[in-house]
């Protein structure tokens, strides 16, 4: 179910039956002549509205307009560029306020740059922040330090940041190393077929498109749609894992070696 298109009863119903809230973000970036601009948020958006067809979640409008540092292009080309420091703090707010609507999961997907891009790098730490704040808010000083927490009190679960390929899809052997080459000019194809035109590719195509092992000419919507069976696949088994109820144990409850 998606967050904006929710009734009033429906986000009650979620937030009463622990749905998680899936956040997609992205950018606006050039992808080569032959992939639209939006392709990484396009991709986590299609990923996630594929996850909730096996999983009880709702998924959140994306985050758009990240930090590109014009890595692979220059506005003349399509790419948008934007303060880090501007948007960690817009994506705080964001947060802040999926937060205090009660959701006891919330989990922001990254897919352009991966996990150590200035994207990602500003969204882990405004997730840091909120994570930190509320805690205090709702606990008050020295919360932590007043002993062990039970384990039904996911705060540091509550708020995670997670990347496309997550570690059960890359042993499958899915890669995102690469930009607008075999693995994304794949996935866009079997999502969005009408948005790629390959053959603009040409005889000289952009060096990333191309690579020893990502080479965009290869890309079919069949290998697209066989990609997102293992992502998909990922995503649905560790929402699982990470919502399933714990049972508590002697062991759940003992902190040891933190310092």
């Amino acid at each position: 179910m998606e967050l904006a298109k929710a009734l009033p009863h429906q986000f009650a119903a979620a937030i009463e039956q622990n749905w998680p809230l899936l956040v997609p973000t992205g950018c606006v970036e050039y992808h080569g002549p032959h992939l639209p601009l939006g392709s990484d948020t396009l991709i986590v958006q299609t990923l996630l509205q594929r996850v909730v067809e096996h999983v009880e979640c709702m998924v959140a409008p994306p985050i758009w307009y990240g930090p590109t540092g014009y890595a692979v292009s220059g506005p003349r080309q399509g790419t948008m560029d934007v303060s880090t420091e501007r948007f960690g703090r817009h994506v705080k707010d964001i947060l802040s306020s999926f937060w205090e609507m009660g959701f006891r999961w919330i989990i922001v997907c990254i897919h352009h740059q991966q996990m150590d891009g200035p994207e990602a790098l500003s969204i882990r730490q405004a997730a840091a922040e909120v994570t930190f704040e509320y805690s205090l808010k709702e606990r008050g000083e020295s919360w932590w330090g007043k002993g062990p927490l039970p384990v039904e009190d996911n705060v540091f679960e509550r708020l995670q940041v997670w990347p496309s390929v997550l570690p059960a899809a890359a042993e499958k052997g899915v890669v995102m190393a690469d930009h607008a080459g075999y693995y994304e000019t794949s996935l866009v194809m079997a999502a969005y077929p009408e948005l790629v035109e390959a053959a603009r590719l040409g005889m000289n195509p952009p060096w990333y498109s191309v690579t020893l092992d990502s080479k965009a000419w290869k890309a079919t919507a069949e290998d697209g749609e066989r990609l997102w069976q293992v992502l998909v696949g990922a995503w649905v088994d560790h929402i699982n894992a990470l919502t399933r109820p714990k049972r508590i144990t002697p062991k759940d409850v003992t902190v040891t070696g933190i310092f």
